[in-house]
């Protein structure tokens, strides 16, 4: 490794100094090890190398006063590599959540048309769903189905009173 202490005359280096020497002599090293680390993902070893240069920048008084500043830097990689795993995982353990529950919420409007289909028959039963869950006009399911604007209100209304009647003999 290059000494991190020296300038070109002996001098004590100034952070920036130090910092670029440091960026220059170890950043493929550390990209090597992200990689590795990252199960081959180049773009996401990228990033962890430069968010742990990022956090040398902001701690540089502890980087320049560490012993080992090599150490220091591959130890902070492998803190970002941790904490990019754990995101990673909370995205992917989300991204299968929301799908399982989109499946069984699938499932369940499938058994949910099924059952109130049959209660009300399939065409109030439909008609039911588009004027309640997607908020559609009277006018606009009358027009959708060539009925009149009082032939589908009186639709709706026997289908309500199918299902009121249904549900107050389930509480019984």
């Amino acid at each position: 490794m290059v000494a991190l202490r020296r300038g070109k005359r002996g001098e004590t280096m100034g952070r920036e100094e130090f910092l670029e020497q440091l960026y220059r002599s170890m950043y493929a090293p550390l990209l090597r090890y992200a990689q590795y680390a990252l199960e081959g993902d180049a773009l996401l070893a990228e990033e962890a190398v430069q968010e742990a240069f990022a956090t040398a920048w902001r701690r540089i008084d502890v980087l320049m006063g560490s012993p080992n500043p090599q150490g220091w830097m591959m130890e902070t990689l492998k803190h970002v590599i941790q904490a990019t795993r754990r995101s990673r995982d909370r995205a992917r353990w989300a991204a299968q959540a929301a799908e399982e529950a989109g499946e069984v919420a699938a499932t369940d409007e499938e058994n949910l048309d099924t059952i109130y289909g049959d209660l009300v028959g399939q065409g109030a039963y439909e008609l039911m769903k588009e004027y309640a869950l997607e908020h559609q006009s009277v006018d606009e399911l009358a027009r959708a189905r060539g009925l009149s604007r009082e032939a589908c209100k009186k639709q709706l209304q026997r289908a309500r009173k199918k299902l009121k009647k249904y549900f107050e003999q389930q509480q019984e």
